[in-house]
This record gives C-alpha cells, sequence and structure tokens, in this order.
C-alpha cells in the first residue's frame, strides 16, 4: 500500500476528521497525520522526517499545513486553501488565544497568535525554497470565509507563479468537508 500524508491547518490537529475523510474517497493510501507543533521550524523538522521514513506518494496539506506541503517531496502534491501569504492570514485572525477546532494528541485546547509567531512563519516562508513536483495542485474555495475573497486570489496567484495548476471548488468554505474532498479525490484519482 501507497502512503498518504495529510497536514492539517493551525487550528487543527492530527485527529481531525479531514483524514478519515480523505482516507474515505482515497483508500488505495495508508494516510499519515502527525501531531505538529506551532513553531513551524519545529513543525517541518517532523515532516521532513515522515517525509524520509514513508516516502509518501501523496501529500495533502490544509490552510497552514497546505504552506509546509510546498516545502515536502512527493509524486502529488495538493493544497487545499493554502496560506502562502500567511503574515496577512495569521493578522486577519487577530492577535490572541484561538481553540483548536479538534481534540490533540498533546492535550492543548487553544493556541495564541502573536507578532513572534506571525514573523516566525513569514521567515518560514522567505527563507524555505519550495520543492517542486511532477504534479501539484492548488485547491481553493471561492469562498473561504476565514481567509476572504482578495487573499485567497493572491494565495491562488502565489502558487500559480510556483507551477501549481489552480481548481476552484463552490463545495467548502476554508475547511475541508465531505463534498469537497469527494472532489478533491476525483482530480488526484
Amino acid at each position: 500500500m501507497a502512503y498518504a500524508l495529510y497536514i492539517y491547518g493551525m487550528g487543527s490537529g492530527a485527529k481531525s476528521g479531514t483524514t478519515s475523510s480523505l482516507g474515505h474517497y482515497l483508500s488505495r493510501y495508508e494516510w499519515l497525520c502527525p501531531e505538529l507543533p506551532l513553531d513551524p521550524l519545529q513543525a517541518i523538522a517532523i515532516l521532513h522526517d515522515y517525509e524520509q521514513v514513508f516516502q509518501p506518494d501523496l501529500i495533502v496539506g490544509t490552510s497552514v499545513g497546505g504552506l509546509f506541503t510546498l516545502f515536502l517531496n512527493a509524486p502529488t502534491k495538493v493544497t487545499v486553501n493554502a496560506t502562502y501569504n500567511i503574515d496577512t492570514t495569521l493578522r486577519r485572525l487577530g492577535y490572541g488565544k484561538h481553540k483548536y477546532h479538534c481534540e490533540r494528541e498533546d492535550g492543548a485546547t487553544e493556541y495564541t497568535i502573536d507578532e513572534p509567531l506571525v514573523q516566525a512563519y513569514k521567515r518560514f516562508r522567505d527563507t524555505s525554497a519550495p520543492i517542486s513536483s511532477p504534479r501539484m495542485i492548488a485547491f481553493f474555495s471561492s469562498d473561504d470565509e476565514l481567509i476572504g475573497r482578495e487573499p485567497t486570489k493572491q494565495n491562488a496567484r502565489s502558487l500559480a507563479d510556483l507551477g501549481y495548476e489552480v481548481v476552484w471548488t463552490t463545495k467548502c468554505g476554508h475547511r475541508l468537508n465531505q463534498a469537497a474532498a469527494k472532489q478533491l479525490a476525483a482530480l488526484i484519482q
């Protein structure tokens, strides 16, 4: 069986229901989803370990997970509402404490966005070299309620400039739901 790696967004965790949705529609893969710390350098180190050990055939990343996907290697990479312009996105979400959307393996219930975190993600993006893959898809919602229309278009342009095939969907907002997971699976097949 081939491996697939799912990388969730900042407000989620390894127990995200998205992994099981993707696994339902893309059952030929054994899905991996590691719990990641908030710090981008620590998170990418864990992801590089998974990349080296499992050599996934497919990587799917949502939101901030989509940003991490750019810097990993797999034959097929898919970003879902990738937050390439991460500093704009984090400031839009707002400084302060935010609740996680699912139970986390580390027991954390909330995380904090502040200017040092924004700068850490911006530095990570600006100093990392994107890795090209044979197949790269950027899947964006045309109605992303979290990021907003114009920032989403900017993210899409940035990924198109990196060589990603941009695909728009009306089936979800920022988070990947069942209908969008099904549509995404049809693209990947």
